[in-house]
């Protein structure tokens, strides 16, 4: 198959659309439950309050936002691929963030503002119109009627296109590590064979055979570690390809397959470095 072949079979995997939308309808949806933006399989809320603050300042100035990704689910709501800490931080100051238990979190008020210092400890909203730590209406108004594109995957698109999606759009710059990546969309996928990997690599004897330093810890490594030794008893590896790029397709093929003994390796695995430990 040439090149112009490869392209066209490729991207008759992926049906996308996309238009953009404003704070205040993206706001909305999401309170109507249409728009699900799940921490658990999505890195965690990790901006801190400094850069919540700046990116809410940007809002109010204006600066342009990044687009966001949604894929289309079987119930025609929006399932977010990519744009978390964006949209958290919005819906946070807007009072209407849920926490993983589905209960509205207390609201976010910017603080240590720089160019816009009257914002500062201001909220979005407050039952007193006189409030003075409240946020003008016509403020408020103009956030809401920010636009932000929206980049739609759509539910016809090849079954393993969200996952892709998640994994390109996150591992470049400052996103996520290859394994962190793996891991949303081990949770995705399969949350047994995610608590497995997780459960395992914290496992006193190969922590103690392996003895990793607490960066690669942060990175993920212990948790590749795992899925590298279950993949390579899986299948063959391919020697031809890009070892990251055969343990993202093999982590897919792994929390898809039914027949998959799951409790025999979690056995083996314990079995395996109990030795290895005892030996070093």
């Amino acid at each position: 198959m040439g090149l112009q072949q490869e392209i066209a079979s490729a991207r008759q995997k992926i049906v996308k659309d996309g238009f953009d939308m404003s704070v205040g309808e993206l706001i909305r949806i999401y309170e109507k439950r249409e728009l699900i933006i799940n921490p658990v399989y999505q890195r965690s809320f990790r901006w801190d309050e400094s850069r919540k603050t700046r990116f809410i300042e940007s809002l109010v100035l204006g600066i342009p936002i990044p687009p966001i990704f949604v894929f289309t689910d079987e119930s025609g709501r929006w399932e977010l691929i990519d744009g978390l800490q964006r949209l958290s931080t919005i819906f946070e100051f807007a009072g209407v963030l849920r926490n993983v238990n589905d209960v509205v979190q207390a609201s976010f008020s910017p603080s240590g503002t720089k160019l816009v210092p009257s914002l500062n400890q201001v909220i979005w909203d407050s039952a007193s119109e006189s409030d003075e730590n409240s946020l003008p209406l016509p403020i408020r108004l103009d956030i809401e009627r920010v636009r932000i594109r929206v980049e739609i995957l759509k539910r016809e698109s090849d079954s393993r296109a969200k996952y892709e999606l998640f994994q390109r759009l996150n591992t470049g710059g400052a996103g996520l590590s290859p394994q962190e990546a793996r891991n949303c969309v081990a949770t995705m996928l399969n949350p047994l064979l995610f608590n497995a990997l997780t459960d395992l690599s914290n496992n006193v004897d190969f922590r103690e055979s392996t003895d990793l330093t607490e960066r690669a810890i942060d990175e993920q490594k212990h948790v590749e570690l795992v899925l590298r030794l279950m993949s390579y008893r899986y299948k063959q590896y391919d020697s031809a390809i890009d070892v990251h790029d055969w343990l993202d397709d093999t982590l897919i093929s792994l929390a898809q397959d039914q027949t998959f003994a799951l409790e025999d390796e979690k056995l083996i695995f314990s079995r395996t470095f109990a030795v290895l430990n005892k030996a070093l």
